[in-house]
């Protein structure tokens, strides 16, 4: 898929496939070689557990910031509020390590569930194994996948494409129970979030994803700086810059998205000046920011911008 933008101007190929479990495998396979590298007497290695815990910030964020653009948005699914993994996006050599350290069994598995989500409602657990989805049998659904490396992925595309506010019946496995869980999914934004992973602090967009970096992620230092961040590359969604010509240019397009994307997270309950505290740490370690392309303001005039513009308003906002 094309991606049309960059928060810190990094280009992507537009040959670029977007599935979140091939990034994950890719990352703990990198997270691998590291550890062993650095501590090879460790028994249960740390970073299946760092990684999981920035995915689980990027669920509860792209939930949260999914639901209120719903009245936005032209392109909507049902939101869960569910992060989904399976041992198979993970190499072989990484799965033992991974088993131990994420308690991840041969059903696809609740990795996370945001707070105040349907799922959260309906008392869905992370660690719950997902046994069907309306009767539908996962363990045959990953025997007859093409690629049960992206299992957790299509389980994913299954829950988002359940009716909002239509019920959708879970049968789990909690602790060697059999536990069974109706959510009512809610209306969102068709938008998938993604961590990525990369060399420097980026994120992305296109037509349907927001992809924010592993190194993105783990410099915010609050989930209100990260739901800014990622609220910018929604709203780029929300205004179809990647399929549709405006006549504005890459400026105006950048400019609306920092207003839209910081409206959109106040509007989801984060708190907009502790997520601008991103943009002086950025400055300082943006060595190259002199050289980069003037698309974007600077840092402290994208601050300015979005005090001006977005610290208040309705909600949902207006386009």
């Amino acid at each position: 898929m094309l991606v049309t933008d960059s928060l810190f101007l990094t280009s992507t190929s537009p040959n670029q496939r977007w599935h979140r479990r091939r990034i994950i495998a890719c990352m703990f396979a990198l997270g691998s070689m590291l550890i062993h590298g650095v501590a090879e007497a460790q028994s249960v290695p740390a970073w299946p557990v760092a990684l999981r815990a920035q995915l689980v910030r990027m669920t509860d964020v792209g939930y949260r910031l999914s639901t209120t653009a719903a009245p936005l948005c032209t392109e909507k699914s049902g939101q869960t509020g569910l992060l989904i993994d399976h041992i198979a996006a993970y190499g072989d050599t990484d799965q033992a390590a991974v088993r131990t350290a994420l308690g991840l069994t041969d059903l696809p598995q609740v990795a996370a569930v945001a707070p105040d989500s349907a799922a959260a409602k309906a008392g869905v657990l992370p660690g719950d194994d997902i046994l069907a989805i309306e009767g539908r049998d996962t363990a045959a659904i990953l025997a007859r996948s093409a690629a049960p490396q992206l299992i957790a992925d299509e389980i994913e595309e299954m829950l988002a494409s359940a009716t909002p506010g239509k019920p959708l019946h879970l049968a789990l496995r909690r602790s060697g129970r059999s536990v069974s869980a109706e959510l009512l999914p809610v209306e969102g934004c068709a938008a998938r979030f993604v961590v990525k992973t990369g060399k420097g602090i980026e994120a992305f967009s296109d037509a349907r994803n927001v992809g924010l970096g592993i190194k993105l992620v783990a410099f915010t230092g609050s989930d209100d700086e990260l739901a800014l961040v990622a609220g910018h590359e929604l709203a780029h969604i929300v205004y179809h810059d990647a399929t549709v010509k405006s006549g504005l240019g890459q400026r105006a397009k950048e400019d609306r998205a920092d207003v839209l994307g910081a409206s959109l997270a106040r509007c989801a309950g984060y708190d907009v000046e502790r997520g601008l505290k991103f943009w002086p740490r950025y400055k300082k370690q943006d060595w190259l920011r002199f050289f980069r392309d003037p698309s974007h303001r600077s840092p402290d005039a994208r601050v300015a911008l979005i005090r001006a513009k977005a610290v208040d308003g309705p909600c949902p906002p207006r386009l």
